[in-house]
C-alpha cells in the first residue's frame, strides 16, 4: 500500500472517529438536558475521548447511581479541566512587569557604570595636571573641581539608591502578586479549602514524609451522599451552603497538620499525616456523626432542609507505593461504604476481605 494511501485511510479513520465522538457528546448534552452550547460539546467530547483520566473519573463519580449532571456542574467542570487558571493567567502578567522591571534596573546600572568612569577619566586627568607646577589659584580651582565632581556622582549615587529601593519594592510587590495567584491557583473557590491541585501537592508531600520518616499516613475519601438528589431538591445555593459547611465541619475536625481538599463536584479529601488506618477510622466516624448531626437551616426563609450525611473511605500509604494505588484503594472502601447504605465508613481491609 502507497504512503499516499495509508494516509488518506488514517485521515477517513481520524474523521471517523471524530464523528463518533462529536455525536456521542450531542447525544449526552441531550440526555442531561443540557445546553447544546461550545463548553459542553467540549466537555462530553473530551470524556468520550477518554484522553483526560482526571476528567473521565469527575464525570463518572457526578454520573454515580445514574444522576444526571446539571448545567452548573458542568460549567464548574469546564472551568476546571479547560480554562487558563489564575496560576497561569498571573506568570504571563507578571512575568511581563518583572521583565519591564529588571530593564530599568540594568539600564540604571549601565548608567551609574558609564557615570563611575566619567568620574574616574575626570580624577586620573587632575592627577596628570597635579604633577604639572601650578599656582595656588589654579590648585585651589582644582581642589573645587574635584569637590564637584564628587558631589556630582554622590548625588547620581544617592538617586540610584533611591531608584534601586523603588525597583525592589515593585519586585516584592510582584512577588506577592505570584504568592497570591499561588494559593488561589491551590484553593477551591466556593468552601476556602484545598482543590485538586492543592490535594497533589499536599498528598504527595505526605508521601515522602511518610516514606522518609516511616510514619503512617492515611487517606479519606469522603462523599455526600444523594447530594444531586439535594441539590435538585432544594436548588443550587442551597447545595453550596451544603458543600461549604461540609468543608469547615471537616476542616474544623482536623489536627493543623492534616489537608482536607474538595477532591471535586460533592467528593472531599482528608490527608492524614502521621496517622494510621485504625486511628483515621475513627476520626473519620467522628467526622461523619459531626456532619449528620447539622441541620441544614435558611433562617431568612424559616426553612428546615434536614441534613446530609456521608459515606468514607481510608487506607493507608504503603512507602514507594503509587499514589494513584493509594487513591484507588481509597475509592474501593468509598464505593463498599456506598454500597453497603451509605452514611458509613469503610477501611480498605473491609474491601480486602
Amino acid at each position: 500500500m502507497s504512503s499516499g494511501k495509508a494516509a488518506a485511510m488514517a485521515g477517513e479513520e481520524d474523521f471517523e472517529t471524530a464523528r463518533i465522538l462529536a455525536s456521542r457528546a450531542m447525544d449526552r448534552i441531550a440526555v442531561h438536558g443540557l445546553l447544546p452550547n461550545p463548553e459542553n460539546f467540549t466537555l462530553w467530547y473530551a470524556y468520550f475521548g477518554g484522553q483526560n483520566p482526571d476528567l473521565t473519573r469527575a464525570i463518572e463519580l457526578a454520573q454515580r447511581d445514574g444522576a444526571k449532571l446539571s448545567q452548573g456542574h458542568c460549567d464548574e467542570l469546564y472551568k476546571r479541566f479547560f480554562t487558563l487558571d489564575a496560576e497561569a493567567q498571573a506568570i504571563r502578567e507578571t512575568s511581563e512587569r518583572a521583565r519591564v522591571a529588571l530593564g530599568r534596573i540594568l539600564d540604571q546600572l549601565g548608567s551609574v557604570g558609564s557615570e563611575t568612569d566619567r568620574y574616574g577619566q575626570a580624577l586620573a586627568g587632575f592627577r596628570g595636571e597635579l604633577d604639572q607646577p601650578m599656582s595656588l589659584a589654579e590648585l585651589r580651582a582644582m581642589v573645587a573641581a574635584i569637590a564637584a565632581e564628587t558631589t556630582a556622582i554622590v548625588d547620581r549615587q544617592t538617586r540610584l539608591q533611591s531608584q534601586l529601593l523603588e525597583s525592589s519594592q515593585q519586585l516584592a510587590e510582584l512577588r506577592v502578586v505570584l504568592d497570591s495567584a499561588r494559593r488561589e491557583a491551590m484553593t477551591d473557590g466556593l468552601t476556602g479549602i484545598a482543590n485538586r491541585r492543592g490535594f497533589d501537592l499536599a498528598l504527595a508531600s505526605a508521601a515522602e514524609e511518610a516514606a522518609q520518616t516511616g510514619m503512617p499516613m492515611t487517606l479519606l475519601m469522603v462523599d455526600i451522599d444523594h447530594f444531586k438528589r439535594f441539590n435538585d431538591t432544594h436548588g443550587h445555593l442551597v447545595g453550596d451552603h451544603v458543600l461549604k459547611l461540609v468543608a469547615k465541619v471537616l476542616t474544623e475536625g482536623v489536627k493543623g497538620r492534616d489537608t482536607v481538599a474538595r477532591y471535586g463536584g460533592e467528593e472531599f479529601s482528608v490527608i492524614l499525616p502521621h496517622t494510621g488506618l485504625q486511628n483515621a477510622v475513627k476520626l473519620a466516624e467522628q467526622l461523619r456523626a459531626s456532619v449528620g448531626s447539622r441541620q441544614i437551616i435558611n433562617r431568612s426563609r424559616n426553612a428546615n432542609y434536614g441534613s446530609v450525611t456521608l459515606s468514607v473511605g481510608a487506607a493507608e500509604y504503603r512507602p514507594g507505593e503509587d499514589l494513584l494505588a493509594l487513591m484507588r484503594r481509597a475509592d474501593e472502601a468509598l464505593y463498599t461504604a456506598k454500597r453497603g447504605g451509605r452514611n458509613r465508613v469503610c477501611a480498605e481491609a473491609t474491601v480486602a476481605g
